[in-house]
C-alpha cells in the first residue's frame, strides 16, 4: 500500500477471466433461479400457459447447449495450451500457466446464458 495513494493497490489488481466468469455466475444465478422457480410455482398453481411451457423447455435446452459448448471450448483451450507448451519447450522460452484460459473457456457458455437470462427476466 502506498502512503501517498492508499487505493493504488486496488487499482493495480486485475481479476483473471475465470474469476470474472465465476463472479457473474455466483451473483446472477440466484436471481435467475428464483425468478424461474417463482414462475414455475405460479404456473403450477394455475393453468400453465404456452409461455410457461416454453420457459420450462428453454431451461433444459439451454443447459444442454451450454454443456456442449463448454466441452468444446475446454477441449479447444487444452489443445491450444498443449501447442503453446510444445512451442515454448522447443524455443526455450517459459510457458505461461494456461489454467485460467481453460477454466474461463469452460465457464463462459454458462455465464453468457446467465447474463442473458438475468437481462430477460429482470424486465
Amino acid at each position: 500500500m502506498s502512503p501517498v495513494d492508499p487505493s493504488a493497490d486496488a487499482r493495480s489488481f486485475r481479476a483473471s477471466r475465470s474469476t470474472a466468469e465465476f463472479v457473474a455466475l455466483a451473483t446472477l444465478s440466484p436471481f435467475v433461479i428464483a425468478s424461474r422457480v417463482g414462475q414455475l410455482w405460479f404456473a403450477m398453481a394455475t393453468a400453465p400457459t404456452a409461455r410457461d411451457e416454453a420457459e420450462a423447455i428453454r431451461m433444459v435446452d439451454e443447459k444442454i447447449v451450454a454443456t456442449a459448448e463448454a466441452v468444446i471450448a475446454v477441449q479447444t483451450a487444452i489443445a491450444r495450451a498443449a501447442g503453446e507448451a510444445a512451442i515454448a519447450a522447443m524455443t526455450g522460452r517459459r510457458s505461461a500457466n494456461p489454467m485460467d484460459a481453460i477454466v474461463s473457456a469452460g465457464l463462459r457458455p454458462y455465464a453468457k446464458r446467465v447474463r442473458a437470462n438475468h437481462r430477460r427476466l429482470s424486465r
